[in-house]
């Protein structure tokens, strides 16, 4: 029952996107159809405006201007989620590595590696949510707290092939192979970063705002002389989708957060932290 419950929650999160932002604009939209029916059965025959066309060709031009900008934000949400896949795989990777070429290596040298493996997944997920967790610095042994430290683990992998290599635990090939993948994890975290600083245009979102408002305005004069207090249901249904993909697209342009909507770090996290434990056959944990 109580799994039931926590699946029907989280069914309904994702139909309210901008949390409760999207029925506050719900509610002045039927407030406002509202008082239009009013003044239409009254004192004001909004059918004189019903045979212009300039309603269908505004909600058009929305249209567009909402299908570009929800393309926009999924382009980068779905680049947020291969990158995140390409971190899975390079950490599977480079544990497997590590396993069968640096055979030599200590359990204790072989922990720390798969930690670094691990602590970067979790402290790259925190970074972009601009979560200050200095746990992984003193576990690093790190005193800068204004270090960046994904590219703080990255070195500390650099370290330890340096390391290996000059003790003979690994060969140049080997180095060489093991390189690549240190290489892509900071690869992987640039990328990110410039979907994080990089947001769609700021003066694109208010036009499409103001456009969005003005339809609202207009359009309950248009439909209340034909559908007189019906216009109450209709304008509620096409502000929800309307606004509800506008707030979706806010949400999904930055895929790094903690929203129903966002991508599952969390659990991506958890997949990466369970592999390197599988491979290199360790038992890791937060501190």
């Amino acid at each position: 029952m109580t799994n039931l419950y926590k699946r029907l929650n989280q069914f309904a999160d994702h139909f309210n996107p901008g949390r409760f932002l999207l029925w506050k604009i719900l509610g002045i939209v039927i407030a406002y159809t509202a008082i239009v029916c009013q003044i239409d059965n009254h004192d004001f025959k909004g059918g004189k405006l019903t045979d212009a066309n300039a309603a269908v060709s505004f909600s058009a031009i929305i249209g567009l201007l909402l299908i570009f900008r929800n393309n926009s934000a999924y382009e980068r949400w779905w680049e947020g989620r291969k990158l995140w896949g390409q971190l899975v795989n390079e950490s599977r990777n480079i544990a497997v590595k590590i396993k069968c070429y640096a055979d030599e290596i200590t359990e204790i040298e072989r922990f720390e590696f798969g930690q670094l493996i691990f602590l970067f997944a979790y402290e790259l997920k925190s970074h972009l949510r601009g979560i200050h967790d200095f746990s992984a610095l003193s576990t690093l042994k790190i005193t800068d707290r204004n270090q960046h430290v994904p590219s703080a683990i990255v070195l500390k992998i650099y370290e330890n092939l340096k390391r290996w290599k000059k003790d003979g635990k690994i060969d140049h090939w080997e180095q060489m192979q093991l390189d690549q993948h240190a290489k892509a994890l900071l690869d992987i975290c640039g990328a990110t970063e410039r979907i994080l600083k990089s947001p769609i245009s700021g003066s694109y979102k208010l036009l499409l705002w103001l456009g969005l408002i003005l339809n609202v305005i207009c359009l309950p004069w248009f439909i209340a002389p034909t559908f007189h207090w019906w216009s109450i249901v209709l304008m509620a249904v096409s502000s929800y989708f309307i606004f509800g993909l506008e707030l979706l697209a806010e949400e999904i342009e930055r895929p790094f957060d903690d929203l129903p909507n966002d991508l599952p770090l969390d659990d991506i996290c958890k997949t990466i932290q369970k592999s390197t434990e599988d491979i290199l056959e360790i038992s890791l944990s937060l501190k």
